[in-house]
Parts: structure tokens; sequence; C-alpha cells
């Protein structure tokens, strides 16, 4: 029973090699077809938008957990950055201040 239904599908008839022209009711339907042969440019900031969401979309997005955890890298780092910079600028100004004196 099974091998009859899988013969029947393979039966059917294939499908026409050339395209079928539709039949045009009214002349309206055949103005903007004939008045546009191009399809139409999108916009350029439309362009923009979405292939930067196409681009996010790829985008392997870190876990709640790892942005937190490289936050608190960032911030030690910055803090250790700046504690440094600013010793080191007491330091120059400390020196300059005793050769102009």
């Amino acid at each position: 029973m099974v091998d009859k239904d899988k013969a029947q599908k393979r039966e059917q008839p294939a499908r026409p090699s050339a395209p079928v022209a539709k039949k045009i009711d009214s002349p309206r339907q055949a103005a903007p077809a004939a008045k546009s042969d191009k399809p139409k440019k999108p916009n350029a900031i439309v362009r923009w938008y979405r292939e930067t969401m196409g681009e996010l979309r790829k985008v392997t997005w870190p876990t709640p957990q790892d942005a937190w955890k490289l936050t608190k890298i960032v911030l030690i780092v910055m803090l250790a950055m700046s504690l440094g910079l600013g010793l080191l600028d007491f330091l120059f100004e400390k020196g300059i201040l005793l050769l102009v004196q």
C-alpha cells in the first residue's frame, strides 16, 4: 500500500518549461509593470539600518557574568592608570619646581 502511494507521487506531471503569461483584464493592471522595469533602490538610511541590524545579528554577545567580569577589570585598570599618572604628574611638578627655584 505504501509503495502505491510513492508511485502515485512520482507519476505527477512535470511543470511546464515555458512561463505562462497572465491574462490581463484591464489596461490599468499593465501600466505599473511597464512603468518601472527595474526594482526600486532603497533609501540610503534604510539600507544602512538593514545592514547594521544584519551585522549585529552576527555578533557573539557576552553573557551577563562575562560582561560584569570585564567591566570590573576595566574599572580596576582605569583606577590603577589614573593613580599612576596622577603620581607621575605630582612628581614631575615637584621636580620642575625644585629646578626653577
